[in-house]
């Protein structure tokens, strides 16, 4: 009798932690499946007027890129080209103790793959810090170490929680 008591719980025991290692195994997948879409979605390149979204944070499209003649001669590095970026931003629900959603292009480059600084041009709707459900459009200007075509524009911004950053690379053809 203690026999079968013991085969009955040792069988028990077994069917239930088998179970329960296939359970997990499906979660392992899951989990190794929504990394993967997540890492795609990271990688992926936005051409002109492409949003990348962040769901409930904010979206972004790039409008245009064209060049200008506007000089300063108050820098004194050579500059080939400069280009005026418009782009729009719209707060989905980004909120902030410290401020409203600010989204600037974090890196920009040329066409040599060099990185392109902020150049001063003439903007009236220079990027600002925007609450939700407003939409920001905005101008940069940078200057090119060497005439492009085409130039490359990273955003990345904090989600709101400060625990994730969210990144995005545009890949855009430059108006002349």
């Amino acid at each position: 009798m203690k026999t079968k008591l013991l085969f009955t719980s040792l069988l028990s025991a077994s069917v239930v932690l088998s179970g329960c290692s296939l359970i997990k195994s499906e979660s392992v997948r899951q989990n190794k499946t929504a990394t993967t879409e997540t890492e795609n979605s990271k990688d992926k390149v936005y051409g002109l007027n492409e949003e990348w979204i962040v769901d409930g944070q904010w979206k972004l499209k790039i409008t245009e890129v064209k060049t200008t003649q506007d000089r300063t001669k108050h820098i004194k590095e050579n500059i080939a080209q400069v280009v005026i970026i418009k782009y729009t931003y719209e707060n989905l629900g980004f909120k902030n103790e410290y401020q409203d959603l600010f989204l600037v292009p974090r890196t920009v480059v040329d066409g040599a793959e060099k990185e392109a600084r902020i150049y001063p041009v003439n903007s009236s709707k220079y990027p600002e810090p925007t609450p939700v459900g407003a939409i920001s459009e905005s101008t940069m200007g940078y200057g090119l170490s060497t005439e492009s075509d085409k130039i490359k524009i990273s955003f990345s911004q904090f989600t709101q929680d400060a625990k994730t950053m969210e990144t995005a690379n545009f890949e855009v053809p430059v108006t002349k």
